[in-house]
């Protein structure tokens, strides 16, 4: 992490048209969804999902618009260039994902979209496919084959005269490559090796990296007769003979996964057996894995018509998703979608904190396949990170880095002063992997896998904290997160003794290992320092103040992920009071407020709060941010915010509906995991909780929170409808059996009062706006994409950095050229700067209009930075914030920035316009 970037709002004319999708399915208040049978709710999947559908119903040609589609291990972002274009790239083909495999462009002569008259992209999240329409005689799916490095490209094409087709894999300049992943070998990653023969064409790079990374981007056919062909160094091409109807098949197939290292050969084989098996069956079998990844769990949050936050939720969920079933973790920048060539940013380790955004939320919603990636990247590194604390520290127990690479090397970490002193890091990996035990119930993993970490961990703590003359336990000085530098007592360092040595000692007598430790780790419990508390809230540290490096709420670790405290703990108000003065609300595209409210059952601020996330960081409509700090934490920390939304159960309760929002049009629904195993089914609709449906997987004893407050509740097996307990308490426990369904009702009103109905959805067919912001999911017909123009009223006119600089502003320019189109970046303060695309220049009011578009500033000035006006008529106005000057283009171009205006003509007036 690190401080705030500016932000680009290249969908901001979107933000001011608004499009509604269609409205949630939702029951009406008498009908239930729940099936007594399979302990989960009835849902329809299939058009559930399709509601959540992103559509573009104009072509996209600007690349970070383009839609994501990926099969566990493999995504391309796609766009419409010269034909399709997308770029792909695979979470296992370098260190931390570093460098994408390349791009893939199919062309057609005459082109695919040529005179097309209807157009539509779809993004079918239930199926997991990218539909491209063009009228009603050209379709292009992309799909993939599961459990696979490959993806397809599948064409229907029935026009007459279609005399070329093309399929081009490439790469950008090899030579620009930089040593952002801290590779051992840079020349290998410079290097590319081509084939071009009868099985394909394909580009290799990184073949001689001595951490067996590397990867060959191959591609095949099916369905049609091709030729092989090499262009040139960094690009090979499938000429294909045109047909109605083929497949292209290619892979990222990555050499560390490859059998011999050879990933070329893997390629090749990976791409025989698919064509082997067909398109059709690939494609069911791709759905089919799709659905069952669906069928997990089910979310619905919504108020009324606006089912924004829910989208998002499906959407965020498939983008993860589709990169987390490699080898290693999707790396919460990198990932496996992006639009940004070899460009990256903190690609030489994993950062926690970032990584847990991404990933924690997928325990709840019963992907615990998806979190155990996340866990085998530390697990498997137990013996590198131990033996290099004994080297660093002297003490016979494991400190994890926070930035972390592949291997479990800390050179990220040990060189920067925002992670250097920080210690905390290892609990949460032993937290996470004890959670992944709690919510499996896997003994084996639990005795081989979480406990030697967990043990590990504590011993180090053990080792590294001071104890004074009174016999009281303190960490003399060390980083309360990334905020606070060398402190003493940081709060993160306290609260995960007090959660991690608790539980070790237990698991060890559950284990009945290691009885000899657990009196030592005891007695640090016993004599532990207190949290600092000033003012009714915790401090993120003892006294004195320390100066502030980051924008993190430090203290509110104690709420998540440390689960010290929450609803019904008896510093529940300190907490709250915490929550109320944090420091840094929304600061950064990681922040977790949102999961935070929902922790303390703030239900409103919660739900502000992922609207606030979004509406700062959801700035393309495929929903992706611009915000270089992160790109996949702001999704992933939506999900976690949601699901603590609707359940929670980390502190062994289960609590229905704990944090929604208080509006009376809210509708809540879900199916979630709870801690030992229990799926939770819930309904709440008109402020009203319908039951609690619990189905027991592991057969442990079940603690249900009353969400009716003081009216009796009964505990009915749905099997046979026995009663097995009756309580007008605040919870109700129970045992249970292990694949069996049970029912928490009211006894005045027990479920069999509702009808029983199915949740349903109907397609969606345009763009979502999240109104009162300029987010947007998908693009309406004719909406602008990519970067915007300016365009005066006065004669049309262009503003426009002709020639670098020269001839700044042009009347009457009949297109919007290169260097016409501008990025809107958000200063964060009110006020905006234009950068123009060409070659990164900045537009620039220097001196007041002398010179007034300078070329190529590396940063942005006074004179670049512009207040927003929005005029009555619809158009803006721009404002340098020096002298209070306009930018006008005065006499249709001469003497264009004329400073000091008191009041907005015709010629400062301009309309958004597209690119």
């Amino acid at each position: 992490m690190t401080v705030r970037t500016p932000i680009i709002l290249g969908a901001l004319l979107a933000g001011l048209l608004v499009v509604t999708g269609p409205a949630p399915a939702i029951a009406a208040p008498t009908d239930a969804a729940f099936n007594s049978s399979t302990g989960t709710l009835n849902v329809d999947y299939a058009s559930y999902l399709a509601k959540h559908d992103i559509v573009y119903n104009r072509a996209n040609t600007n690349p970070l618009h383009g839609l994501t589609v990926g099969n566990g291990r493999t995504g391309a972002m796609v766009w419409q260039q010269n034909g399709l274009t997308m770029q792909t790239s695979g979470v296992d083909l370098s260190q931390q994902s570093t460098y994408a495999a390349g791009l893939v462009n199919l062309s057609t002569t005459p082109q695919l979209d040529a005179g097309v008259s209807s157009y539509q992209q779809r993004l079918s999240l239930h199926d997991g496919t990218l539909t491209t329409r063009y009228d009603n005689n050209r379709t292009v799916t992309v799909m993939g084959s599961p459990n696979s490095e490959v993806m397809g490209i599948h064409v229907e094409d029935s026009r007459p005269g279609v005399s070329a087709v093309a399929l081009n894999l490439s790469l950008w300049d090899p030579n620009s490559v930089q040593n952002i992943a801290d590779v051992p070998n840079l020349q290998t990653w410079r290097t590319v090796g081509t084939f071009a023969d009868s099985t394909g064409v394909g580009l290799s790079r990184g073949q001689a990296d001595p951490n067996n990374f590397g990867y060959t981007l191959a591609a095949t056919v099916e369905g049609a007769a091709y030729s092989a062909q090499t262009v040139n160094e960094t690009q090979v091409r499938l000429n294909i003979t045109p047909s109605s109807s083929y497949t292209i098949w290619f892979t990222a197939a990555s050499r560390i996964n490859s059998p011999g290292l050879n990933s070329v050969q893997q390629a090749k084989n990976q791409l025989a057996a698919v064509k082997a098996t067909g398109y059709a069956t690939t494609l069911t079998n791709y759905r089919n894995w799709w659905h069952a990844f669906w069928q997990r769990s089910f979310v619905q949050y919504a108020n009324g018509a606006d089912d924004y936050l829910e989208n998002v939720y499906y959407l965020a969920t498939y983008m993860i998703a589709a990169g987390g079933f490699g080898n290693y973790p999707l790396h919460f920048i990198n990932g496996v979608f992006r639009a940004t060539q070899d460009n990256s940013k903190w690609s030489n380790g994993y950062w926690y904190w970032n990584q847990r955004d991404v990933y924690n939320s997928f325990l709840a919603s019963n992907h615990a396949d998806l979190m155990a990636g996340f866990n085998r990247l530390y697990s498997r590194n137990l013996a590198a990170t131990k033996a290099y604390t004994m080297t660093r520290y002297g003490i016979d127990g494991l400190w994890v880095p926070e930035t972390m690479g592949w291997d479990g090397n800390a050179r990220g970490t040990v060189n920067s002063d925002y992670v250097n002193d920080l210690y905390s890091t290892g609990t949460e990996a032993a937290y996470n992997m004890y959670l992944q035990y709690r919510y499996t119930s896997d003994t084996g993993y639990l005795q081989n896998t979480a406990y030697p970490f967990m043990k590990e961990a504590v011993k180090f703590y053990q080792g590294r904290l001071s104890r004074d003359a009174n016999g009281r336990y303190f960490m003399a000085t060390s980083n309360a997160h990334e905020t606070y530098w060398d402190v003493k007592n940081a709060i993160t360092d306290l609260a995960a003794v007090r959660l991690l040595f608790p539980l070790t000692i237990q698991v060890s007598q559950q284990l009945g290992l290691d009885a000899g430790l657990r009196a030592g780790w005891q007695t640090v419990v016993d004599n532990l320092a207190p949290y600092a508390i000033a003012n009714g809230a915790y401090l993120p540290h003892d006294p004195p103040t320390s100066p502030t490096r980051n924008n993190e709420n430090v203290a509110l670790e104690l709420v998540w992920p440390y689960d010290r405290t929450g609803i019904g703990y008896p510093d529940y108000q300190t907490a709250v009071n915490t929550f109320n003065v944090r420091p840094h609300p929304y600061g950064n595209v990681w922040s977790n407020d949102h999961v935070h409210a929902a922790r303390l059952g703030l239900g409103d601020q919660s739900y502000n709060g992922m609207r606030t996330m979004l509406q700062k960081y959801q700035n393309y409509p495929n929903g992706m941010t611009n915000n270089t700090n992160g790109v996949f934490e702001y999704l992933g920390i939506h999900l976690a915010a949601m699901n603590e939304s609707l359940m929670q159960s980390y502190n062994d309760k289960i609590r229905v509906f704990p944090a929604v929002p208080g509006d009376a049009n809210f509708v809540g629904k879900f199916t979630l995991l709870a801690k030992d195993g229990f799926l939770v089914s819930s309904e709440r609709e008109a402020g009203e909780v319908k039951y609690v449906g619990i189905r027991s997987l592991h057969g442990k004893q079940a603690r249900v929170v009353n969400p009716w407050g003081t009216q009796q509740i009964r505990v009915r097996r749905t099997s046979d409808n026995a009663i097995l307990a009756t309580s007008t308490g605040n919870e109700v426990t129970f045992a249970t059996a292990a694949n069996t369904t049970y029912v928490v009702e009211r006894t005045a009103k027990p479920l069999t009062n509702y009808a029983a109905t199915t949740l349903t959805g109907s397609p969606n067919q345009g763009q979502k706006s999240l109104a009162g912001t300029a987010s947007t999911l998908g693009l309406g017909a004719g909406q602008p994409s990519g970067a915007t123009a300016l365009r005066a009223q006065a004669n049309n006119l262009y503003v426009q950095a002709g020639n670098a600089g020269a001839a700044a502003l042009i009347a009457n320019g009949p297109a919007v050229g290169p260097w016409e189109q501008f990025d809107l970046i958000d200063l964060g303060n009110g006020n905006v700067a234009l950068r123009a695309r060409v070659n990164g220049m900045y537009v620039c009011a220097e001196n007041a209009g002398a010179n007034p578009l300078i070329a190529n500033r590396t940063s942005v000035g006074a004179w670049e930075t512009f207040a927003r006006v929005n005029n009555s008529d619809g158009t803006v106005s721009l404002r340098a914030t020096v002298n209070n000057m306009y930018v006008v283009a005065e006499n249709g171009g001469a003497a264009p920035l004329i400073a000091n205006r008191t009041a907005i003509g015709p010629w400062e007036k301009f309309t958004l316009t597209s690119s």
